[in-house]
């Protein structure tokens, strides 16, 4: 089993699209696939709900509200026959519950705005995870996301720059597009819509994906999100 956390103190950076397209990718490849959501707001758990019972199927784990007549344990427990976890986390995240979260992932992917202000948040976050790196560099496998760049200007760079300064690898540059909200509104992911509309959408998610299966156990060779499974992507959304 692979967990893969999406993470970033910073709220409205788009962690639960890049973790529900994550959930899809996997899912429609033939992974048992469950997708855990802490953030309190539950927008996963939200979206799993919506998702049709005709798309490939995605196990919804609950991080957040205790169920009755079961152990912590019990409740965050995937199942010995999944194989890719992904995890949505809250904003905010700070402390001792960012040193738990941390701890929990096989990889981390950290998504960040080009603005001012996520990129000064940013600084702030490495800040606090910059320990963390440091004793457990060689066993995790850390990443960032520029997500929602419209053009590739002064915060892009400043971007670059900063993950030069971290040594942290930009995996890869997501545009700014209503592809990934038409998707969450369907209980989709944007490698489920038409090809004729997210093509380009799926060529900018391809680093993620080879980067991902740089350290997958038992990995296989990443298919193009340009040629989904036969069957496994319907055009459900124009």
């Amino acid at each position: 089993m692979h967990k893969i956390m999406v993470l970033n103190a910073k709220g409205g950076c788009g962690k639960t699209t890049i973790a529900t397209t994550l959930a899809c990718y996997f899912a429609s490849h033939g992974y048992n696939t469950a997708l855990m959501d802490y953030d309190p707001q539950q927008s996963s758990n939200r979206w799993l709900n919506i998702r049709s019972e005709e798309q490939p199927r995605i196990k919804a784990i609950d991080a957040v509200r205790q169920q009755s007549g079961v152990t912590r344990s019990y409740q965050l427990y995937s199942g010995n026959e999944t194989e890719i976890v992904i995890i949505d986390t809250p904003a905010g995240v700070t402390g001792g519950k960012l040193v738990d979260l941390y701890h929990k992932a096989d990889s981390i992917l950290i998504p960040v705005m080009p603005s001012i202000i996520d990129l000064q948040a940013m600084q702030i976050f490495l800040q606090e995870l910059g320990r963390l790196f440091r004793q457990g560099r060689d066993k995790k496998h850390v990443g960032v996301i520029a997500n929602r760049v419209r053009m590739r200007g002064k915060s892009y760079h400043a971007i670059e720059s900063l993950m030069q300064e971290a040594g942290l690898p930009l995996v890869a540059v997501l545009r700014d597009t209503q592809n990934y909200s038409l998707a969450m509104e369907a209980g989709l992911g944007v490698c489920e819509l038409r090809p004729g509309v997210s093509a380009k959408d799926r060529r900018h998610w391809e680093p993620i994906l080879d980067w991902l299966f740089q350290v997958l156990p038992n990995k296989r060779r990443a298919l193009e999100l340009t040629s989904p499974p036969r069957g496994s992507w319907p055009s459900a959304v124009a």
